[in-house]
């Protein structure tokens, strides 16, 4: 059955809270509030010695108390109207819902009422409709189309009822609603008043909450990131997504500081920056220390290593570093330091048809794939030219010639599935929900 809701949008249900709780509550907080006041008279005459206690204890007490005592006042002054707020929020609240439960079943029952009668209504209609014309001069089936029509007229009459009926149990739950409405917000200038200037918010306070925004934006750059890596990979990608990832990290570490986030959140960061994949190799023969040193080298590698490839395929494509030692004219070195940078694009690779070499070999992998592939397209004189000038893309070179070994292709999957799937699927998740109907203000209903 889809849900009740009044003509100006309320859903008909008994609003959400334990009245008898704020009350109890507001009773705790206010009772506080007047011994701290009672505790602060106290302090106060030790410390100006309108007391007649005497002794040491009572003068290293007087030294310790100060001005302590303003303080306290201050603070009792703020708890006991807060409690007495909360009290008479929670004495409103709970005559609300006590009139909605009525009101709620009343609606549900004139509700159904109004559906019983709109088929009987409908049902006489059609009836009437369908009856056959009666003879003009037949005076009994005139007067049984007349019956038809009369119940018709009537059973359409019932209905304009049960709806007014609705409509006034509508009516009185949006009274309700709106009495519940008022209350909520006197209760909360109440609070805002008797709190105000109580908490001041420090520069590091003031700078969380635009931490959490940039966290929040970081979190979208690292869904573009990460189907970008699916689909174009990379160093450039690489770059940038390990960079976020530390930027998200550090931003989570401080809001985790300033009790905004969880160990949870802490972990999945951490997750976000070091190279899981890399352990993959801690199952080859020889490259246990290299996985090891690549996994603890972490985001710093990430970055670098690739910014290195980015570099030494920036020296590539300068004639005059080619020309050197080559044997080539400037013709030929500014030809082939053209092919080079056009065949040993970051973007080489890109494409639907290296995704399953990415998830298995890494983000960059289909990059490598090609750089190899390309450099194996060389003439023999031209690898030989080249070949002292690789630098980092010596590694990229070899790599993308041999396949990836099974287990860190296993590792890569996870790291994949974990740190990619996640973020998107996390993000579509969200984003899928944006179109489901929302209560009205039931955030507000939680407060309580």
């Amino acid at each position: 059955m889809s849900e009740l809701r009044t003509h100006r949008g309320h859903r008909v249900e008994v609003l959400e809270g334990n009245a008898q709780g704020v009350i109890d509550r507001g009773k705790e907080i206010e009772d506080l509030g007047e011994q701290m006041i009672g505790a602060a008279d106290v302090l106060r005459e030790i410390g100006d010695g309108a007391s007649e206690e005497r002794g040491r204890s009572i003068e290293k007490i007087r030294d310790e108390v100060g001005d302590a005592h303003a303080e306290l006042r201050k603070a009792g002054e703020r708890y006991k109207p807060t409690g007495t707020v909360m009290k008479t929020y929670g004495s409103k609240l709970a005559d609300v819902q006590a009139a909605m439960r009525t009101i709620v079943t009343d609606a549900l029952d004139a509700k159904s009422t109004l559906d019983s009668k709109r088929h009987a209504a409908a049902t006489a209609a059609q009836t009437a409709s369908n009856a056959p014309d009666p003879e003009p001069t037949d005076p009994t089936a005139l007067e049984r189309q007349r019956r038809l029509e009369e119940a018709a007229t009537d059973s359409q009459g019932a209905v304009h009822s049960a709806e007014a009926d609705l409509d006034a149990q509508f009516a009185l739950f949006d009274s309700q609603w709106d009495t519940w409405d008022e209350a909520y917000e006197t209760a909360l200038r109440g609070i805002t008043d008797a709190t105000e200037g109580n908490v001041s918010d420090d520069w590091t306070d003031n700078l969380a909450g635009v931490v959490e925004v940039v966290l929040e934006v970081l979190t979208w750059v690292g869904v573009a990131l990460a189907i970008a890596a699916i689909i174009i990979g990379g160093p450039f990608i690489a770059v940038i997504a390990a960079i976020v990832g530390v930027i998200a990290l550090i931003g989570t570490l401080f809001l985790y500081a300033k009790g905004r986030k969880g160990l949870g959140d802490v972990a999945w960061a951490v997750v976000g920056v070091l190279p899981f994949g890399k352990l993959g190799k801690l199952f080859q023969s020889g490259k246990r220390l290299t996985a090891i040193k690549e996994f603890l080298g972490g985001p710093y590698l990430e970055i670098a290593t690739p910014l290195r490839r980015i570099t030494a395929l920036r020296g590539l494509t300068n004639p005059a570093s080619l020309r050197a030692g080559g044997n080539l004219g400037s013709r030929a070195a500014s030809g082939l330091a053209s092919r080079l940078g056009r065949d040993f694009s970051v973007f080489q690779g890109a494409g639907p048809k290296n995704i399953l070499n990415r998830i298995i070999g890494g983000s960059s992998r289909g990059y490598s794939l090609s750089i190899a592939q390309n450099f194996a397209n060389l003439s023999a004189h031209h690898q030989r030219v080249i070949t002292p000038h690789l630098g980092a893309l010596a590694d990229v070179i070899s790599g993308g010639a041999k396949p990836v070994a099974l287990s860190e292709g296993i590792a890569n999957s996870l790291e994949f599935g974990v740190k990619r799937g996640r973020m998107v699927l996390g993000r579509v998740n969200e984003i899928s929900s944006w179109g489901e109907p929302q209560p009205v203000d039931t955030w507000r209903a939680q407060l309580v």
